[in-house]
């Protein structure tokens, strides 16, 4: 091959040292159980960068954040980036041995936290700089999602999947 086609090459599909880095965040293993025609809740913004775990609100999906107990699923937004408006339809992934890529929003992961339980949060992320569900590490209050994996050099990001038994789980409906 010539070199000209070697360089581009290199800078279509991010060889080391051509191009910036370009983190996917989202499912990256496991199953799909998917729920289609749920609606969005008012006020939500999804980002980029951002975790889409939600819980069901009144019968909407709602970003998770911190303090919250349980996790109904992953959004799968098509769109990537967006303000829906209410009524919105989304499909939520409810499998439970998905496993998904997100932000670290706080503390530091090592690979000794693989099989741990932490918190998620809505936070400003200090490697984006915008506002994002992700990970906080350095919290165990609700243990929403199990720790499967990481980026134990940059600290950028941490795989997880939900958890299904989390501290202080919503009673069942009678």
């Amino acid at each position: 091959m010539s070199k000209w086609f070697m360089k581009l090459k290199g800078m279509l599909f991010n060889e080391a040292g051509t191009v910036g880095e370009h983190l996917k965040y989202g499912q990256i293993k496991g199953g799909e159980v998917n729920i289609e025609g749920i609606a969005w809740a008012a006020s939500q913004v999804i980002k980029n960068q951002s975790g889409k775990f939600v819980y069901m609100n009144d019968g909407a999906a709602t970003l998770c954040g911190d303090a919250l107990n349980y996790i109904f699923g992953w959004a799968q937004e098509a769109s990537g980036a967006s303000t829906p408006t209410v009524g919105d339809l989304v499909t939520v992934n409810v499998a439970w041995d998905a496993v998904y890529r997100i932000p670290v929003n706080g503390g530091t992961f090592v690979v000794g936290m693989i099989g741990d339980s932490c918190d998620l949060e809505v936070a400003t992320n200090t490697n984006y700089g915008v506002t994002v569900q992700g990970a906080q590490l350095d919290a165990s209050s609700e243990d929403t999602v199990i720790i499967v994996g990481g980026d134990a050099v940059n600290n950028k990001y941490v795989d997880v999947r939900i958890n299904p038994y989390p501290a202080n789980a919503p009673v069942a409906v009678a």
